[in-house]
């Protein structure tokens, strides 16, 4: 049984950092383009990585969220 609570505390804790990583790159997402072309395709390839990126979070966060019901 312990090794359940301890599963359920890691699972928790990285639930809470998987949002905190969210909340970050939703931040850099509302972010407006440069007016520097150049630098507009480098903030357009950044936003590309933001948005897999957050895909992986959320593809994460449903694992954990699904393996926590099971605790309960």
């Amino acid at each position: 049984m312990a090794e359940n609570h301890v599963s359920k505390e890691n699972l928790t804790r990285r639930r809470d950092e998987i949002l905190a990583q969210l909340d970050k790159v939703n931040q850099d997402l509302q972010m407006s383009l440069d007016h520097d072309p150049e630098e507009q395709a480098i903030e357009v390839e950044q936003e590309e990585v933001a948005i897999a990126r957050e895909a992986s979070l959320r593809k994460e966060l449903s694992g954990i969220d699904d393996a926590l019901l099971d605790f309960d």
